[in-house]
């Protein structure tokens, strides 16, 4: 699996990386009742976000982009509205970059990260957002 196939597949976790797996890690810990509302969602690693990301993002100089949704809230969708796949990009180099290569950081970074994208999906701005995904 190559840093820009989705994590979520059928593929299995055979062949993901010590990074992507802990990505996996973190999905498979969310309670099922929320992953049967998840199955719209492709999730992405890849090393950075592009100029354009963070533009787009509104991302100050200086500040490392972590995670991005993309997507429409389940709190938005319409009853005639229809679903294109949503998507939630991990970046791997930041997540890296801000924990300093500490193994230990980088695994509760990534779990932040993944589950503060998955709260996005869900409708949770970033001010509502719980203090423990922060």
């Amino acid at each position: 699996m190559t840093k820009t196939d989705p994590i979520l597949d059928d593929q299995g976790p055979n062949n993901l990386s010590v990074f992507e797996q802990l990505v996996r890690e973190t999905l498979d810990s969310i309670p099922e009742e929320f992953q049967k509302q998840m199955g719209n969602i492709i999730i992405m690693v890849e090393d950075e976000p592009s100029p354009d990301v963070l533009v787009s993002s509104h991302v100050e100089k200086g500040s490392l982009l972590l995670g991005l949704y993309s997507g429409v809230p389940l709190t938005a969708l319409g009853s005639n509205q229809q679903m294109f796949p949503e998507r939630i990009t991990i970046y791997q180099h930041n997540i890296e970059k801000i924990c300093h290569n500490d193994p230990v950081l980088i695994k509760e970074r990534v779990r932040q990260t993944v589950l503060h994208e998955v709260a996005h999906h869900f409708g949770i701005d970033h001010d509502k957002m719980p203090g423990w995904l922060h």
